[in-house]
């Protein structure tokens, strides 16, 4: 510290710059001047690996929040998806009037019972779905088939459903009966 006093006083006396005077006060404390230049560039080396590292970690933290946000977006769409195809999964098979009639006449035969009279479905477009209206008659052997025939049309896998039935039993003892059914075709 005295070597330090010592410079600035030399360095307050030289109010008249003299360069041989100031290369004598310069050799004379070169050792100490070599020290504060040292340590000098050696803090600035220093602050400016800080600032760097910094900066770069900065710069780290601002990609890992965007790949955090990137991969969260990307788990919503998976999720997405997901609910998506669970939907389409859930919504009835389509059939078309063909493989209404189809499944209609094998309902009747699994529970034995005739269709003698089919009237074509007016199919009406109701903008995410069409329903197709059908009129039947039909003939059963007893009021048990005709039931279980009538409860598998509406626990069908597709979107059925009766709109009205109703039936006489003839002096032979076979129940006749006309039903209207409603099928749901939605727009997928």
């Amino acid at each position: 510290m005295a070597d330090l006093d010592k410079l600035a006083a030399q360095l307050n006396n030289l109010k008249d710059l003299d360069v041989n005077q100031l290369a004598k006060v310069l050799t004379e404390h070169q050792n100490n001047l070599i020290k504060v230049v040292l340590i000098a560039g050696s803090l600035f080396l220093v602050w400016g690996m800080f600032n760097d590292h910094h900066a770069k970690d900065v710069k780290l933290r601002a990609q890992l929040a965007q790949e955090q946000q990137k991969l969260e977006a990307l788990k919503a769409h998976d999720a997405a998806l997901k609910d998506l195809n669970d939907f389409k999964s859930s919504i009835p098979k389509n059939l078309n009037e063909f493989e209404l009639t189809v499944l209609l006449s094998n309902y009747a035969k699994l529970y034995h019972v005739a269709i003698p009279s089919l009237s074509p479905g007016e199919s009406k477009d109701m903008g995410l779905y069409d329903v197709i209206n059908i009129n039947f008659n039909a003939v059963s052997d007893n009021f048990k088939d005709m039931m279980l025939f009538l409860r598998q049309i509406e626990k069908s896998e597709f979107p059925l459903r009766i709109n009205s039935w109703s039936g006489d039993e003839e002096k032979n003892g076979e129940i006749t009966f006309e039903i209207n059914i409603s099928a749901v075709f939605i727009h997928t």
